[in-house]
């Protein structure tokens, strides 16, 4: 594992654990100005599963925030952040998008003329609006009691077949890291069979 740089203007700050697999797995972070970064413990429960798994992962965080360089940019330049991550890795990407990093990872899936497999946690899709998603190879897990996420609004955007609701759990996931991480090692395991 090694803390490194990506991209230019910004430069932003990543930690890298490249496990010699064919897919690599990308995480992005909550939002910056409420404290997210790539510590927090969602992006850490994701990271634990997928480097469990022996994908290699790179977590960064989005410019503006710890040793990155620049200042938030309401979403748009944080799309940005996420291409230099993918362009570092240089070989196929799962990404994991919790919060606003969901929103950012979705945002630019749209703009790719071939769009990756997307895992989203708690997509604020009640703060943020979400583009449709049928179609689209993302799956998303949920808490019950999600603040920021209308699950009634979210199986209108992709349908109830993608959505996994963890009852009790809210956008945090403080103490309900487990069933997350249950959720992300099959799904992971599901994709790697599919050969992303």
């Amino acid at each position: 594992m090694a803390v490194i740089t990506i991209g230019e203007n910004p430069r932003i700050e990543a930690v890298y654990e490249d496990k010699g697999s064919d897919v690599c797995v990308i995480i992005t972070h909550p939002h910056s100005l409420m404290g997210g970064n790539m510590h927090n413990n969602v992006v850490m429960a994701a990271w634990r599963v997928s480097i469990a798994k022996g994908l290699s992962t790179l977590r960064f965080n989005f410019r503006g925030v710890g040793r990155s360089g620049g200042v938030f940019d309401e979403g748009d330049g944080e799309m940005d952040d996420l291409a230099s991550a993918m362009a570092h890795v240089d070989r196929p990407v799962v990404i994991i998008g919790y919060s606003f990093g969901a929103w950012v990872a979705e945002r630019l899936m749209k703009r790719l003329d071939t769009p990756l497999p997307c895992i989203f946690i708690s997509p604020p899709n009640a703060m943020f609006p979400f583009p449709p998603m049928h179609g689209d190879a993302v799956w998303i897990i949920t808490g019950g009691q999600d603040q920021f996420c209308s699950i009634p609004a979210l199986e209108g955007l992709i349908g109830k077949d993608r959505i996994t609701v963890v009852q009790g759990a809210d956008h945090f996931w403080f103490g309900d890291e487990e069933p997350l991480e249950a959720y992300l090692a099959g799904r992971l395991e599901t994709l790697m069979k599919g050969a992303v």
